[in-house]
């Protein structure tokens, strides 16, 4: 039986030359090396470390200081929802939001936009939240009845971060979903609604849906249909529905409107075209609203809208008109009315007439009234 290598020690005869060595420092840097690595690992899975129970980190209860959550985005996946509410201190994990989430089955109705949430909630109660439309901080952007172009675009550009000049330029694109009738003239189909504002919305998709939302009141009043049956186009339905929406009271659209369709009548001036003699159309042309115009203004302003002066309609609306108004521009009331006066701007009281001496006691009362009200 041999002897050899049975009396060598692993301190005595282990190899000691530069090879060892290098080996020595490789097995050192690796060992750094995987420390390091189970560190990124550590600061990556955070998030993700099981609680006791053996689920994802989370917080207890309903929370407690309220956040706005302002950067839920158009097109934000649920992942994504989750990520903004753990950056703003809503939830404790990205996981714990997505496990209460899979079981919420109203997780499609969360819309882009704000929600005014708590910090610390517990993934649940967030998910519940959210969903909840109370939860939800809606800005609306408001648009009255008769409003011209340019107060329609500047009371736009006050609720949005859109400025004037963008939404000039959109108006005139012709990509704005305008009737081919309209011929890239937006005046009186930007609808007088109350819109909800959508984040980070382009001034050519907040004009469209205002398009759209005309032609809603379009179909609903029937505009083509009605326009027809009266032998007239869309466009001079939507011309006469800005005239009765700028002169008229709701309750006396219809009678403004047969006014004006009685002044236009061939019949009533003997085979030619009437002179409407409407102050609102000179207030387009000037820019104003006022209740009493000059004379000098009535007779001598130079323009097309200048109604006391050119037979007809005017060449385009004259503002966003109202559902009321379009329905009343197609249905005028009965009567063989050619004069109105509002006699009291406070109540909108209007008196009508085919009578001129009428007309004029109409006037002198309104003009009592002015002296009175100041």
């Amino acid at each position: 039986m041999s002897n050899l290598g049975l009396e060598m020690t692993p301190k005595s005869d282990a190899p000691q030359g530069p090879r060892h060595r290098a080996m020595s420092w490789l097995a050192i840097l690796l060992s750094l090396g995987v420390l390091a690595g189970i560190g990124v690992v550590v600061k990556v899975g955070l998030d993700n470390l099981p609680t006791i129970g053996g689920g994802p980190v989370d917080y207890e209860g309903d929370g407690s200081e309220p956040v706005i959550v302002s950067t839920v985005a158009k097109g934000d996946s649920v992942a994504a929802i989750g990520r903004t509410l753990k950056a703003d201190g809503v939830i404790a994990s990205v996981d714990a939001w997505l496990d209460a989430a899979r079981t919420e089955p109203k997780m499609a109705t969360i819309g882009p936009g704000q929600y005014e949430m708590l910090t610390k909630m517990s993934a649940a109660a967030a998910v519940a939240r959210m969903v909840d439309p109370d939860s939800r901080v809606v800005d609306e952007l408001l648009l009255r009845e008769g409003l011209r172009i340019d107060q329609t675009l500047e009371t736009i550009s006050q609720a949005t971060s859109v400025s004037v000049k963008q939404l000039e330029r959109a108006a005139r694109s012709g990509e704005i979903g305008l009737p081919p009738y309209a011929e890239d003239v937006a005046e009186g189909f930007l609808f007088p609604a109350t819109y909800e504002l959508v984040p980070d919305e382009k001034a050519q998709q907040i004009l469209s849906r205002l398009v759209r939302r005309w032609e809603q009141a379009a179909e609903n009043v029937q505009l083509e249909e009605g326009a027809k049956r009266l032998g007239i186009t869309p466009y001079e339905a939507m011309i006469i529905a800005s005239l009765v929406q700028a002169e008229g009271h709701p309750g006396d659209f219809d009678k403004v409107a047969r006014v004006i369709y009685n002044r236009l009548d061939e019949d009533t001036w003997g085979g030619t075209y009437g002179l409407l003699q409407m102050d609102a159309t000179i207030n387009y042309a000037l820019g104003k609203s006022e209740i009493n115009l000059t004379t000098d203004e009535l007779q001598n302003t130079e323009s097309p809208f200048n109604t006391y002066k050119y037979p007809g309609l005017p060449p385009t609306p004259i503002n966003s008109p109202g559902e009321d108004a379009m329905r009343a521009a197609l249905n005028p009331a009965e009567g063989d009315w050619l004069y109105y006066v509002t006699v009291n701007p406070e109540t909108g009281e209007t008196k009508f007439t085919n009578n001129y001496d009428e007309f004029l006691g109409f006037k002198a009362e309104l003009s009592a009234w002015l002296d009175e009200n100041g």
